[in-house]
């Protein structure tokens, strides 16, 4: 089956309030420098386009880095418009080397702001919120081999994916998984995997992966790179969300893209 379809890290401060350092965050999403390609920690960077109903509403910018046996993104969501799943904002996520969470921030960039914190404490989640009614703290079981991830942030997929393992076509699978914004524990089942080919207009022909999974009641579908692994596109259906990486003409993933051609063929 062929489809067609038309910045880095930043430090978290163990053992302080905030965890990340939101400055920082501007200044490395911003940056595209030829040296940043070549730095060995670095697992991906680069932007999403996000549609909703069929139209833009706005990008959001992220990296991805290895530091020791951790795994750290960071990213950045400007976004405009209603019923989106999640609006402007920067968020930080830090896991161990088994994708489970160690610590993730989470802070809205318009007014009322709000921000969540959740921290993993031996067998346990905390997860507190805060925003103009007061804060609110919530502990949940962390299981071994629970994974997080913000509905609405493409980039989280990477490490849900990462999590089943790049499981090959074919090949199916169940975790657990905690979305922070409604401290919610749900099930994930990847009901299938299929080897696909994306082409992008006026860029590169890319083999990848198409990834159909169940987040509780609620399918996505992701797309990653087969030789990578990084995330090129990402949907809900239900919700008209769509999520699609930006590619420059010569084939970087740095760069704008244009409209994406929804032509599926086989």
């Amino acid at each position: 089956m062929r489809l067609a379809f038309g910045r880095p890290v930043l430090p978290f401060r163990p053992g302080t309030s905030r965890g990340l350092t939101w400055g920082g965050i501007l200044m490395v999403l911003s940056a595209a420098s030829p040296a940043s390609g070549q730095d060995p920690s670095m697992i991906d960077k680069g932007r999403f386009e996000i549609l909703v109903e069929g139209s833009t509403r706005g990008q959001e910018s992220f990296a991805i880095r290895r530091q020791g046996e951790e795994y750290m993104a960071v990213g950045r969501s400007s976004l405009e418009g209603d019923n989106l799943l999640v609006l402007s904002a920067e968020i930080g996520l830090r896991t161990d080397a088994r994708f489970m969470p160690v610590r993730y921030e989470f802070r809205t960039l318009q007014r009322p702001t709000s921000t969540t914190i959740a921290v993993r404490s031996g067998n346990r989640i905390r997860v507190t919120t805060s925003n103009q009614e007061g804060e609110r703290m919530t502990e949940v079981l962390a299981d071994r081999g629970i994974v997080l991830i913000q509905t609405g942030v493409a980039h989280h997929y990477w490490f849900l994916i990462q999590r089943f393992g790049n499981a090959e076509a074919g090949r199916s699978g169940t975790v657990d998984a905690l979305t922070p914004d409604d401290v919610k524990r749900s099930g994930i089942r990847l009901e299938a995997v299929e080897d696909v080919e994306l082409a992008f207009p006026a860029g590169p022909i890319l083999a990848a992966r198409r990834h159909d999974i169940q987040i509780g009641d609620t399918r996505h579908i992701v797309w990653t790179e087969r030789s990578t692994g990084r995330v090129l596109r990402a949907e809900i259906p239900e919700r008209a969300w769509v999520a699609i990486r930006l590619f420059e003409p010569d084939g970087s993933a740095d760069g704008p893209a244009g409209e994406p051609d929804m032509e599926d063929r086989q």
